[in-house]
């Protein structure tokens, strides 16, 4: 797929959506500025590296971002992606954003994975229901200067005959109140993901999608 240039994925009043490495998936996602997104996926599997695929994706299309991921094993530098291991609460990624702000090259989006390893402004671990809470309406605040993806494991069940459920998102339900989309991944086959879309401003939720990858 040949990549185009920075910020062409904008029409003149700067509501078109990001294009991201799916293209099934993109009207489901919603990826603009303003917009906070959550994606849920299986620890350990493929779709759990949809955040770092879609960093990736976004940095070779020329656009500036910013990676979240402090158990990421090392990779080799990308033009265009900053990976962070530390700073993983609202307060830091704010600096972050404020200060690429006034620079010629302001972070065009941020992924966090995932959302079990944030903290709160006080460094302190995630625990609380009510902390959750509080860190959505921030990370929906955050997202006015550019859209937040956040990864969260979904662990359901070995029994459960449909995984896809936002209660086994576990604290990172509590996302679901201020999110503007939210995702939940389930491979069915070699190539092919399920998708339920458990929330979306600009659609009807509950509902079922599907995508090749």
């Amino acid at each position: 797929m040949e990549l185009s240039g920075s910020q062409d994925w904008r029409d003149s009043s700067g509501d078109t959506d990001m294009p991201s490495p799916w293209p099934e998936l993109d009207e489901h996602l919603h990826l603009r500025s303003g917009h906070l997104i959550g994606i849920g996926a299986p620890a350990g599997s493929r779709e759990a590296e949809a955040g770092y695929d879609l960093a990736l994706h976004t940095a070779a299309r020329g656009e500036r971002t910013v990676l979240y991921a402090p158990e990421l094993t090392p990779r080799n530098p990308v033009p265009n992606l900053e990976i962070r291991r530390r700073g993983l609460s609202p307060q830091n990624i704010e600096a972050v954003l404020e200060s690429r702000a006034a620079t010629s090259s302001p972070v065009e989006l941020v992924v966090i994975d995932h959302f079990a390893l944030m903290q709160t402004n006080d460094d302190e671990p995630i625990v609380q229901p009510e902390q959750a809470a509080d860190l959505g309406r921030r990370l929906k605040m955050l997202a006015s200067g550019a859209p937040i993806v956040v990864m969260a494991r979904l662990t359901a069940p070995t029994h459960d005959p449909d995984p896809l459920q936002p209660h086994h998102l576990g604290l990172a339900r509590e996302l679901e109140y201020d999110a503007d989309t939210l995702l939940l991944m389930h491979r069915t086959g070699p190539h092919h993901v399920d998708v339920l879309i458990a929330k979306d401003r600009y659609s009807y939720a509950p509902r079922k999608a599907g995508f090749t990858w």
